[in-house]
């Protein structure tokens, strides 16, 4: 009898300890951890991602997501490396890479159409690209954006030679301008834009569009790396449905979601009136159908890509390459 006692014993330790094992495994399991890397320091396009955060959306997904500000490696590098699944980029800057044959694909648009422009000093009659034939333009030095600057000024009749390119190096752009560093530049509204009017800076600005409908393209967007999205669909899915949950509640509350935000970013907490003017902005544009959010049009997409492959930008032509709305619910 007492050895049978003894067999049950370990019979029962061994049950025990297969049952914690068990237990060990599924827990490291739930507690996987998705990073999703930003393009930049935490802003008001990012908003959506906080509000998914703080209310519990990507819970209710049963997945855990890690917002994390990039490291010396860019966030596409991140991506195209494998080191993230998800990040914050743009389709503009997208097209060498996926020329290149980088393994990422854009699943998500955060603002529908394209809100970037040029600003300028009020008193340096910009008006239009041709205006800035010698002037200051404050340049990434970016052979893409100095491109589409190239089309814009000469197809009013402007030498692009002409106008002088200073390096931007600021974190915002409103900054160097205010400083006479240089006369314009190349800005997001939602942002900068907005900066400039809590100012009270005397500008001029217009919309890329305004000049150039090819340039209505997505900026910015979440990429995925392509081995996660073909191992993981339908975590993918998850991860995005949750954030379009954020989003969807920044547009129809958006100074809620800029207290969120400055929550999660305190550094912003000193600007509580200018954070509040950029997410009223921004939350009517991430989506005018908030059903929609984060929908790609296919021809507006490959319309930015083709005048690329036009103008000899790029060699090859990606028409339909680099997006996909197959993990938006």
């Amino acid at each position: 009898m007492k050895k049978n006692l003894i067999w049950a014993s370990l019979a029962l330790l061994a049950v025990s300890s297969l049952a914690l094992g068990a237990c060990s495994l599924s827990s490291k399991e739930e507690e996987k951890i998705i990073d999703f890397i930003l393009d930049w320091t935490p802003n008001t396009n990012h908003t959506g991602l906080y509000v998914a955060l703080e209310k519990g959306y990507f819970e209710e997904e049963g997945v855990k997501v890690d917002i994390k500000l990039p490291s010396e490696d860019s966030s596409s590098d991140l991506v195209i490396n494998g080191k993230a699944p998800f990040a914050i980029y743009f389709q503009d800057s997208m097209a060498k890479k996926l020329e290149k044959g980088a393994g990422i694909t854009a699943v998500a648009a955060l603002v529908e159409n394209n809100t970037s422009g040029i600003i300028s000093a009020g008193d340096a009659g910009i008006l239009s690209p041709k205006d800035l034939v010698g002037k200051k333009y404050g340049t990434w030095n970016d052979p893409i954006e100095l491109a589409m600057l190239e089309t814009l000024v000469s197809e009013e009749g402007g030498d692009f030679a002409k106008v002088e390119k200073v390096p931007n190096t600021d974190a915002n752009s409103i900054t160097p301008i205010a400083n006479q560093v240089f006369d314009a530049a190349w800005i997001y509204y939602g942002w900068d834009g907005i900066m400039a009017e809590e100012e009270k800076m005397d500008t001029n600005f217009f919309y890329l569009t305004d000049f150039e409908p090819a340039f209505n393209y997505y900026s910015p967007v979440i990429i995925a790396n392509n081995d996660y999205l073909k191992e993981n669909p339908e975590e993918a899915k998850k991860v995005l449905r949750a954030i379009k949950k954020g989003y969807q509640y920044a547009i129809e509350h958006p100074e809620e979601s800029a207290e969120i935000l400055i929550k999660h970013a305190p550094a912003l907490e000193g600007q509580k009136d200018f954070v509040l003017a950029s997410q009223i902005y921004l939350s009517e544009h991430y989506a005018s159908n908030p059903d929609k959010w984060g929908e790609f049009d296919a021809d507006r997409w490959n319309a930015f890509y083709a005048w690329a492959h036009e103008k000899g930008i790029l060699e090859s032509d990606l028409k339909d390459q680099g997006f996909s709305n197959d993990y938006l619910d």
